[in-house]
């Protein structure tokens, strides 16, 4: 029989000239890892099979070799080794320091065998992290290759970015534009979806019909579905929901770890909830029996935590509270004649050009008058350029008498089609201009609303915000956020703000590249006091907490969320400063009054009471129906007379919101703060705490004989020094502290240049001509005491699914008579080992001789099966733990203690030879 028909994970084998490990297999395909370096290799055996042989690491070398490379070697391998019974892993390989109950959903993911988790907390609370950490974590621990995340097509790019940022993952985007430039790079015939082990894709292009059969016959390991509501079953068996959840429930049944993310997961209907939950037991585990919802088991799956729960956790404690204090406050503007004219005209704009009967006009007339009127409280410049696109485009189907094009509408709206707001793009599927003498009368309005625009001189909005920047007791001292709806009146702002202002005023919208926009927000975070004016794209996913502690909404969204997303983005984990300031800019005597009182206040009041607002406030059908019914009313008139409107409405709502809290798991926790405190701390002692990096990194830069200055942060120049490939010449400045100030390079272990670092000290050392495997080092003992050999192995274990672990274990013996020390000093010896002293050569070889005469195999398979019987006993523990939780034990949990020893392979020996301490 060919060897390789019996080759396991971790075997290790000859080729190509070099050493490889095994990692896993699949069918003919070897997925290996170089010895020296971790170099990942692929093997195709009908191609390649003769030629690899079996073969082993060999026993180190009696010559001892340099004992500062093979003190760096060993450090090394401890922080590239993955640690079989490590509480994090993920923790230890990102650039991410989380709060605490950030690593609950964390240790919720690594007591499932199959990780299938609904993470529900609010805005602010960081589930971009809390999942982030969970994908990292599993491709460490190899439970996981191949990944898909299905997000919103706006939130596709600022997915890749922060995986990439935060946790060095590089995910490729799948889309439509992306596929034909891809489609040039890769082999010819090669499938995009099938190349590629990590994807991001939007979930209404996945589903879109000759893509949805590629997508569900891959491999996933892990699917992550952002916004996930979106994805919940619809009351209706139709629509674009309707064909997002049978893509996620199809893929939830194939996928073996599900990640469902969203802030607001319960729209108000108990199914459409539910559906939610049931992607989640698309693989039986047992969440609902007999019809129902068994909401101990399903406590499992679920993380749904709102601010104030979070607050509460840590109140109970004796512990501050991680978020800072929220002063918030409206900021009325009184407009002037000509601004209330003009606002009067754009409202009569649909009774004009429709009918003044508001029961006639149809969908499109009441939205085209109530957009225009939300960009006429906006800015000026806004309903200028909205006007003229308008008329433009009158202009060309009279001209031409066809209907708009799709790129028409969405030149209607102002914004690509893609970002419509769920009302604009309800209104954009009945645009018909065939009506010419319909079109004739707008066309003559809006010449009528133009020429009016020409009489706006003075800008009341734009002064009321003027003072507030340069009045530190209206705002605050520091660096302000500006959002605004419109990329029209950004670009307003910046002119405006940029001749009246003293501080220097920025912009970030979304046509901006990541480069782009970096760049940008570095010069802020530079100023003292500064502007940033935003488009509505950065109100999703992007977090500013390091960048601002004031936020100015200058136009008011029409969805209670959308508001709630902005102030999350400043109003989060992070935050360094104890309070931030919330401004919010409205018209008195105009719409914005309206829209306050129906929805905003209304969703504040409820936020207030309940602490989170419900999902619906941002659900198409819900805004559709309050907005008209608003427009129809006449609001022009005092906010006191708008009381009485919808109080019976808002009774309903609130009701409808305490029914969503009541059937969510908000507040529940599976773990105490104090339990979760003692699990970050046991991870920060662990190899690859950010003080046992920076002592490796600068320590292996000088031996190679680089220059490392500063103070932290440092930099590094190569200089004269050895050259290391995948490091520049230089870079800097670097640190190890995540909290490191802005535009400083934080180093963690994942990070490219310690990684490559890392790798070329692990060649150095396996090279013949350094021979750094065997190293004789002296430590403190009293005088007489016998010379110790610790041996370092490398051990690994099979569980079930494929699952491959390791650690490194360390064995003790005594050279004089052979005997063992407990594993307990052998840790204390090597935590206490001192520089290398130069001994006579002949002595040192000796010693190492006398080394090899150690029962090596015994000791190396004692170390492994101790390290195995720990992990097992922690299994067997967490197996009685679900079966408390589920009743009976789900298949999918049986095997989770099945565990076996791979082998072990001795890495290196260290002598330690006593000196008078």
């Amino acid at each position: 029989m060919n060897p390789v028909d019996s080759f396991q994970p971790g075997t290790l084998f000859r080729a190509r000239g070099r050493d490889y490990r095994l990692e896993r297999r699949h069918g003919d395909v070897l997925f290996a890892r170089a010895v020296d370096t971790d170099e990942e290799a692929l093997f195709y055996l009908p191609l390649e099979g003769e030629a690899l042989q079996l073969t082993s690491l060999g026993l180190p070398p009696t010559t001892p070799g340099d004992p500062a490379l093979h003190d760096l070697l060993l450090r090394a391998l401890e922080l590239s080794t993955l640690h079989a019974d490590a509480p994090f892993l993920a923790l230890q390989r990102s650039r991410v320091v989380p709060a605490n109950y950030q690593l609950v959903p964390l240790l919720m993911a690594l007591r499932l065998p199959e990780v299938r988790l609904l993470i529900a907390d609010d805005v602010g609370l960081g589930k971009t992290v809390e999942a982030g950490l969970i994908v990292k974590e599993l491709l460490l621990r190899n439970k996981a290759r191949r990944v898909l995340v299905l997000a919103p097509a706006h939130l596709l790019a600022q997915w890749q970015e922060a995986l990439r940022r935060f946790f060095h993952l590089e995910f490729e985007i799948l889309s439509g534009p992306n596929l034909k430039r891809l489609t040039r790079t890769l082999p010819p015939g090669a499938n995009p979806w099938a190349h590629f082990d990590r994807v991001i894709a939007s979930v209404d292009y996945a589903k879109q019909d000759e893509v949805r059969n590629l997508v569900l016959l891959q491999d996933w390991d892990l699917l992550l579905v952002d916004e996930a509501h979106m994805a919940a079953r619809p009351p209706t068996e139709k629509g674009k929901q309707m064909e997002r959840y049978r893509l996620v429930r199809e893929l939830s049944r194939r996928v073996p770890h599900l990640l469902l993310l969203t802030a607001t997961p319960h729209n108000g209907y108990t199914e459409s909830f539910y559906s939610l939950l049931e992607h989640l037991d698309a693989r039986e585990l047992g969440l609902f029996k007999g019809g129902s919802l068994d909401r101990e088991a399903a406590k499992k799956h679920v993380v749904q935590r709102r601010r104030k729960d979070v607050e509460e956790w840590f109140r109970k404690e004796g512990k501050k509270s991680p978020f800072p204090e929220r002063d918030t406050k409206e900021v009325a503007v009184e407009p002037n004649r000509a601004e209330l004219e003009l606002f009067e005209a754009v409202r009569r704009y649909q009774a004009e050009v429709y009918d003044p009967d508001p029961a006639k006009v149809p969908v499109l007339g009441r939205w085209l008058a109530m957009h225009l009127m939300r960009r006429a409280t906006s800015s000026p410049r806004a309903l200028q350029r909205s006007l003229e696109r308008r008329k433009a485009l009158l202009e060309s189907v009279l001209a031409g008498g066809m209907d708009a094009t799709a790129d028409e509408v969405a030149a209607l709206f102002d914004t690509a089609p893609e970002r419509l707001l769920p009302e604009e793009a309800e209104a954009s599927l009945e645009l018909s201009l065939a009506d010419q003498a319909r079109a004739q009368a707008e066309k003559g309005y809006l010449e009528a609303l133009l020429r009016h625009l020409k009489t706006w001189r003075k800008d009341s909005k734009l002064e009321v915000l003027r003072e507030m920047l340069q009045d530190p007791l209206r705002l605050g001292k520091g660096r302000t956020l500006i959002f605004t709806r419109y990329r029209d009146t950004l670009e307003y702002l910046v002119e405006k703000l940029r001749e009246t202002i003293p501080q220097p005023v920025f912009a970030v919208h979304g046509e901006m590249d990541e480069e782009e926009r970096n760049e940008v927000l570095q010069a802020f975070a530079k100023e003292q006091v500064g502007v940033l004016v935003a488009t509505d794209v950065f109100s999703e996913g992007l977090n500013l907490q390091h960048y601002a502690a004031q936020l100015v909404h200058y136009d008011l969204p029409w969805n209670p969320n959308r508001l709630e997303q902005r102030n999350g983005r400043i109003d989060r984990f992070g935050q360094p400063e104890p309070v931030v300031r919330i401004r919010t800019l409205y018209y008195e005597r105009s719409f914005d009054v309206a829209v306050f009182r129906l929805l905003l206040e209304k969703a504040e009041r409820i936020r207030k009471e309940l602490g989170v607002v419900p999902a619906f406030f941002g659900e198409e059908a819900y805004l559709r129906r309050r907005l008209e019914a608003l427009w129809s009313q006449d609001w022009r008139g005092e906010r006191r007379l708008q009381t009485p409107l919808f109080a019976e409405e808002e009774a309903t709502e609130l009701q409808a919101a305490k029914k969503a809290i009541q059937e969510g798991f908000y507040g529940h926790s599976e773990f105490s703060l104090p339990d979760v405190e003692r699990h970050l701390q046991e991870a920060l002692e662990r190899a690859g705490s950010p003080q046992v990096l920076q002592a490796f990194v600068l320590d292996g830069l000088r031996y190679l004989g680089w220059r490392v200055e500063g103070e932290d942060p440092y930099t590094a120049t190569r200089g004269t020094g050895e050259a290391v490939p995948g490091l520049p010449n230089a870079f800097g400045p670097f640190s190890f502290h995540p909290e490191a100030p802005l535009g400083v390079e934080v180093l963690d272990l994942s990070h490219p240049l310690v990684e490559h670092l890392i790798a070329h000290l692990r060649y150095r050392a396996y090279r013949d001509l350094d021979g750094a495997r065997t190293a004789l080092m002296a430590f403190p003992g009293p005088l007489g005491t016998p010379p110790v050999a610790l041996y370092h192995y490398r051990a690994r274990f099979a569980g079930p699914g494929g699952e491959v672990l390791e650690t490194l274990v360390r064995r003790a013996v005594r050279l004089l008579d052979l005997s063992e020390l407990p594993p307990e000093e052998a840790e204390a010896l090597w935590r206490a080992r001192l520089k290398a002293r130069p001994l006579a050569q002949d002595q040192a070889k000796a010693l190492a001789e006398r080394a090899l005469k150690a029962p090596l195999e015994e000791l190396g398979k004692r170390g492994a099966e101790e390290a195995l019987a720990r992990v097992k006993a922690e299994r067997t523990a967490l197996k009685r733990d679900l079966e408390r939780a589920y009743g009976v034990l789900p298949q999918a949990f049986q095997a989770l203690d099945q565990l076996e020893v791979l082998g072990s392979e001795l890495l290196a020996i260290t002598l330690l030879a006593p000196v008078p301490s």
